[in-house]
């Protein structure tokens, strides 16, 4: 028999100890105008840079120490917290949930029984019972996420420019009691040092698994309460869940629901260890590093993560994510003239989050990947990495260095914190993002959407699903649906709502043509068209106190693929799949997107201004390397207004934009008391401005000086 869990007395002890002394001492600030990240806990960089947020001292893998030097490493890691605590500092820490090893050689192939959890397993497990509870019978070599033939993936890993040595790295299934038991313990000892929060590396099913029975089970479980049987026959012919066999590739059997249920069960195992961890520390944060980067953007396709999920209430408290790829992704402006910018995929994972802090964990131009960069290079491609990341609602972490363009612009930031606590991104303008679309293997254009917006000049945001059946849609006058052919009855019904109450759809392409379940439906959205089908060409109605607009949508063969070299097998948005979407960092970031399709989007961007007029917060000047973003904070009577200039390339030289105009469109009925500005880093200015009345909004005409990267301006109202 298995032997079940219950909290040791000893942990129960800790566990009671270190919340009394918590609530007492010291509760993190979790509001993101207050984080800036530093890499390293070291107080003169720290204080230099106006840091907040660093990396503190955690609980010692229990495979790598003995008892008694657990103890010791607790007690050390205890006291470091508590003394940047005590400073004013907030702490995570890193946790990996992969199980290491190590081969003869880098060029041998990892066998189960050399992972290091084995001989810990086999010979110091039980000094630890009272943290970890009873030895299971399965030893480790059983935790393993693996592929049908029994096989398993590894990873080794080297700093930039090196070689891997024998060390590997191996991942356990989050369906293995055994292993989710190990990795709960290690949560709830990292929480009761006192660390603010952990994020959590690796938490993601790696592609092509996992096969184990416990997966098996859970995915048939997972079918029964998701997937009704008369839905089942309708796609794939059977209800017998019992009986299938689990799905392998694209075009298998059940093969949508297999992909959202590894999603579904990375999110749950982050939110299982978050409340582990709350146990010893209630205020503990929670976050993974679930791919969604490396140039690939926010979903892994085949490798379990989805940042809708994660970001949902009660999981990830913040998200960390690699949207980045050496240079090729890095914001500037390239050798072609063209302005690389990773905006879309910020502004999703601002809306994935909910608001909540996103770190954004870039590969910076630093040795050896880009060799002896100038002093000058560093500092401004440091500085435009900050200001994109800052502009839409993220914070961006530095991987070695911090030049003095970061150190200004932290120094900035911290200057003008009281106007960045409290404040969201808000816009009219709202682009519906669903990573449900991909996993469907179906198309959705939402990035190149925002890439095309954002070209022109003009503020909006990203939402999620989510936020159609839950958010309040009232705050947009527009929302534009990217083409989303999967759309339940009920979010149809919810977009329908908008309607009626004085809002403006935008529909391109046939939505909602499928149910949830990827299945033929007659979409609701036709019948505010006053037609039973998608019209063959354009079409405008009024329905209730809002309207519907529609512009058709052919999906050619080509199916605006962008040409690009694969370079993995795991993610929807990278180049592994741009045989599949379109939708990926090769045409949003780097301005790659099929001619056609740009010029589709094109044509529905000047549908939408045509439609909402002078409704609008944009750029009014010519500045095609400016991107600019709005947010509010309601508490504090303030719309900021963040100001890019990808102007600047690999060699630091940076070219002003000079100039230039912005509209702002003001809450209604809200009176100016001031508008101040600065676009060099140094201090917030009155400017002036200009104030016009509209039957239906307000508008604030502002000229400015000069923008070098990165500029803020503070509208106070009253």
């Amino acid at each position: 028999m298995r032997a079940t869990m219950r909290l040791p007395v000893a942990m129960v002890a800790l566990l009671l100890l270190v919340t009394c002394q918590r609530e007492k001492e010291w509760r993190p600030v979790v509001d993101w105008g207050h984080w800036r990240l530093g890499q390293k806990a070291d107080l003169e960089f720290l204080q230099q840079n106006q840091m907040t947020v660093t990396f503190g001292s955690g609980a010692p893998n229990f495979e790598t120490a003995t008892r008694a030097e657990f103890g010791e490493k607790m007690k050390e890691a205890r006291n470091f917290n508590d003394s940047y605590h005590q400073k004013g500092y907030i702490v995570l820490r890193y946790l990996s949930t992969s199980l290491t090893g190590e081969t003869a050689t880098n060029k041998d192939e990892p066998r189960k029984d050399q992972i290091d959890f084995l001989r810990f397993y086999r010979e110091r497990w039980d000094d630890f019972a009272d943290l970890l509870g009873p030895r299971p019978e399965a030893d480790p070599t059983t935790w393993i996420t693996v592929r049908p033939d029994g096989s398993f993936p590894y990873y080794r890993y080297a700093p930039y420019g090196q070689e891997t040595t024998g060390r590997f790295e191996t991942w356990g299934c989050p369906d293995n009691p055994d292993y989710v038991r190990v990795m709960k313990a290690k949560v709830r000892a990292q929480a009761a040092t006192g660390i603010d929060g952990c994020y959590v590396d690796w938490t993601h099913i790696p592609g092509g698994t996992c096969y184990c029975d416990y997966t098996r089970a859970n995915f048939i479980k997972y079918l029964k309460e998701h997937l009704p049987a008369e839905i089942a026959q309708k796609k794939y012919g059977t209800d017998d869940y019992d009986s299938i066999e689990l799905p392998r590739k694209r075009g298998d059997k059940f093969w949508m629901e297999w992909l959202t249920f590894r999603c579904r069960r990375v999110a749950e195992f982050h939110r299982e260890l978050r409340q582990t961890a709350r146990e010893v520390n209630p205020h503990f944060l929670i976050s993974g590093n679930v791919f969604g980067g490396f140039g690939y953007g926010p979903i892994a396709y085949d490798a379990a993560g989805n940042m809708e999920m994660l970001g949902a209430e009660g999981y990830d408290d913040f998200l960390y994510s690699e949207i980045q790829e050496f240079l090729d992704s890095a914001p500037r402006k390239d050798e072609n003239g063209n302005k690389i910018t990773n905006s879309p995929a910020l502004k999703f994972l601002t809306a994935a989050s909910h608001g909540k802090p996103v770190i954004v964990y870039a590969t910076e131009i630093t040795p050896p990947i880009f060799p002896n960069p100038t002093e000058k290079c560093l500092s401004a491609m440091a500085q435009i990495n900050i200001a994109e990341a800052v502009a839409n609602h993220c914070i961006f972490r530095e991987k070695r260095q911090t030049p003095p363009g970061a150190t200004a612009m932290y120094r900035f930031l911290s200057s003008n914190e009281q106007y960045l606590l409290g404040a969201q991104l808000r816009a009219n303008v709202a682009v519906v993002a669903s990573l449900s679309q991909f996993l469907a293997d179906e198309l959705s254009f939402a990035f190149s959407a925002s890439r095309v917006l954002a070209d022109r000049g003009i503020a909006h945001v990203l939402i999620v699903e989510d936020d159609l059946m839950k958010g309040d849609l009232s705050q947009y006058d527009l929302i534009w649906l990217p083409y989303l052919p999967l759309l339940s009855r009920e979010t149809q019904q919810a977009l329908q709502r908008y309607v009626e109450n004085g809002g403006i759809l935008f529909i391109l392409g046939e939505c909602g043509k499928k149910d949830q379940f990827n299945l033929p439906q007659r979409p609701l959205l036709v019948r505010m068209l006053g037609a039973e089908e998608y019209p063959v060409q354009g079409a405008e109605k009024t329905a209730g106190r809002g309207k519907v607009l529609f512009q058709p949508l052919p999906i050619p063969e080509h199916r605006y693929l962008i040409p690009a070299k694969a370079k993995s097998e795991f993610t929807t948005f990278g180049p592994s799949m741009a045989d599949v979407f379109p939708d990926i960092p090769e045409g949003y970031t780097r301005n790659r997107m099929h001619p056609e399709l740009r010029a589709i989007l094109d044509q529905a961007v000047d549908g939408i201004i045509q439609v909402l007029g002078s409704r609008l917060t944009r750029i009014t000047s010519q500045h095609p390397f400016v991107e600019m973003t709005r947010m509010e904070n309601r508490k504090g009577n303030l719309v900021l207004i963040h100001l890019v200039n990808y102007d600047v390339t690999v060699d630091g030289e940076i070219t002003p934009a000079e100039n230039l105009s912005v509209q702002i469109l003001l809450p209604r009925g809200a009176e100016v008391r001031s508008v101040r500005y600065c676009g060099d880093l140094s201090q917030l200015e009155s400017v002036p401005y200009e104030l016009t009345r509209e039957t239906n909004a307000s508008l604030l005409t502002v000229k400015m000086g000069q923008l070098q990267i990165y500029g803020l301006m503070v509208v106070e109202l009253r």
